[in-house]
């Protein structure tokens, strides 16, 4: 019994039909094409505001004087506040909180005033919604630089009044100065953190996950012998002829993140665009590897597909953009280097953010570079020892 011979054979051929496996199969164009598309236009329109701004706040002025209501006034001003309440008791504040109504609160005691100016000192009671620790944060960051500005005002007119000029009265306001200086992100802008970082990781996720579908797709429908016999039974070919197809359109997705989407939502990047472009496709190497090993590993389409999910959905957690690795448990920290994401993300970070050039990012290369070994040798060694039943010799189809 004869093989029936393919008219095209060769690298160029493996090429044309994995383009024509892609065309022709809408999860695989939908999930390569489509889906970039609405995911960096989805989450980067959603964090477009850039800052938190606006946060409802509720005020309870209890003293209902020129100081208090230069307080109200002053928060009003801060961009971060919108005051949309005024309450009458802190029960009232606690209501609105739990209502959703707010997200901070300002109490002014009765008294504040004539405290201020008899020289004692005065408190504020400020409330804050720290169930979300960002909006908390943020509430406490605007809320206490306001209020720090009108103590210090009060403080040098206090000075002021007692002969001192004001030179000397800022003197003994201030006698420690500190100036912060806040690097590459310092407006605190969210969307150049998180879009900056989320898209990446979100993106390797597809590119994970349309990987797996390369071999097991194959067996699947049981068309891997065609493939084989497309590529001379040469595994290089075959390897090569398949995924070179799937890097070509995911270039054409960096391209889209890099070129498109953080110019169209002025995402600055500090860096290299080239370097960083560079950067980018390597990992998506590597996630595309790794991904084609993991589809040799598990041969059934589904669990491979639930392989990839498993390994590159909690990849943002463990990439310590969100929590310090260092502050994790050792557990969580030592599992979070077995994902080239974490390592991917350091090295994006010094590149997108910090502006650095290669040589900062060579122990970066280094863990990914490892991560492609790994994942080709168990790739070519799982294809090789996979072959004889994928592919029969003429002596098995004979003896068969």
């Amino acid at each position: 019994m004869k093989r029936k011979q393919k008219s095209s054979t060769g690298i160029a051929a493996v090429m044309r039909r994995e383009f024509e496996r892609i065309r022709t199969r809408k999860t695989l164009w939908m999930l390569i094409i489509v889906m970039p598309i609405l995911i960096f236009g989805t989450i980067a329109w959603i964090y477009s505001g850039g800052v938190v701004k606006d946060l409802p706040v509720a005020v309870y002025d209890q003293d209902n004087s020129a100081l208090s209501r230069l307080i109200v006034r002053s928060l009003a001003a801060n961009r971060s506040f919108e005051i949309v309440a005024y309450a009458q008791s802190t029960d009232e504040i606690k209501q609105d909180f739990k209502r959703g109504k707010i997200q901070a609160a300002i109490f002014i005691p009765q008294g504040t005033e004539r405290r201020i100016k008899k020289g004692k000192s005065a408190s504020l009671v400020f409330y804050k919604n720290s169930a979300n620790i960002i909006i908390g944060n943020i509430a406490l960051k605007a809320a206490m630089s306001t209020l720090r500005t009108i103590s210090g005002g009060l403080e040098i007119r206090k000075l002021q009044a007692m002969g001192n000029t004001t030179e000397q009265a800022l003197d003994r306001t201030l006698p420690i100065e500190v100036r912060t200086q806040s690097l590459y992100n310092p407006a605190y802008n969210y969307e150049n953190y998180l879009v900056g970082g989320l898209l990446p990781i979100l993106y390797q996720m597809v590119v994970m996950i349309s990987a797996v579908l390369v071999i097991s797709a194959e067996i699947e429908e049981k068309t891997i012998l065609e493939a084989y016999q497309t590529a001379n039974e040469n595994i290089f070919v075959l390897i090569a002829g398949k995924t070179l197809p799937h890097l070509t359109l995911h270039t054409a997705g960096v391209l889209l993140l890099v070129g498109i989407v953080f110019p169209l939502f002025h995402i600055p990047v500090h860096g290299s665009v080239l370097l960083l472009i560079a950067y980018l496709l390597y990992f998506v190497l590597v996630a595309f590897a790794l991904g084609m090993f993991l589809s040799c590993i598990f041969t059934d389409m589904m669990l491979a597909t639930e392989a990839a999910i498993f390994l590159s959905t909690p990849a943002f957690i463990f990439t310590g953009y969100t929590f310090p690795l260092e502050a994790m448990p050792r557990l969580h920290y030592w599992y979070a280097q077995l994902l080239p994401s974490t390592h991917f993300m350091t090295g994006f970070i010094k590149l997108y953010q910090m502006g650095t050039s290669v040589r900062f990012i060579v122990p970066e290369l280094i863990s990914l570079s490892l991560f492609l070994v790994i994942s080709l040798v168990g790739l070519f060694g799982l294809m090789y020892w996979r072959k004889r039943k994928w592919c029969p010799s003429e002596r098995d189809l004979q003896e068969a």
